[in-house]
């Protein structure tokens, strides 16, 4: 969690920093095992060769972002995410519209929308909702939802900067299909 705000540790001997590091990795293995990575980052840079070189002439230390971006841009919506393995991550910036369809008011995502705003995840600006942090979802659909304001296929709704639906960009597999319906 960042706060803008870095501390000197003028004060911190090396011996009870070592001890903290320790506790902190403590409560993050268990936290990972439990299935709450609440100290991972969404979005992952993976050690990886780069294909268009020799496999001679990549270092192993070189990392290289693994997802490519994805866009879902209307009028008054300008939405930002990447596709990871875990699912969809709408990255802090992105801005949907505020005013909501009144079929979607009975529909669930409704409920999730406000849980968002309640929780912050989401702020509420003139006629806009932005994304106050990277929100990870489980699928492209309640992506989309939460920044259209009304029912959306994410598969169709997220494109790549040369316009391909995300459905076209990584393909989906049957199983995948079935979780946004």
């Amino acid at each position: 969690m960042d706060n803008g705000t870095s501390g000197t540790r003028p004060h911190t001997l090396p011996a009870l920093e070592a001890e903290c590091r320790e506790v902190f990795e403590t409560i993050d293995i268990l936290l990972t095992t439990l299935g709450y990575p609440v100290f991972e980052p969404l979005i992952r840079i993976r050690n990886s060769p780069v294909p268009s070189q020799p496999a001679e002439a990549v270092s192993t230390s070189q990392e290289q972002p693994s997802f490519s971006e994805f866009y879902c841009r209307t009028s008054g919506v300008d939405g930002r995410a990447q596709y990871t393995e875990e699912g969809l991550v709408v990255l802090a910036g992105s801005y949907g519209r505020a005013e909501v369809c009144s079929s979607f008011l009975v529909h669930n995502y409704a409920q999730k929308r406000r849980t968002m705003l309640e929780q912050g995840l989401l702020r509420l600006e003139d006629d806009r909702v932005y994304f106050t942090r990277d929100a990870l979802f489980s699928s492209p659909s309640p992506a989309a939802v939460a920044l259209l304001g009304r029912a959306a296929n994410g598969w169709t709704e997220w494109k790549d900067s040369d316009g391909r639906t995300l459905e076209e960009a990584i393909g989906r597999s049957t199983r995948d299909k079935g979780r946004d319906a």
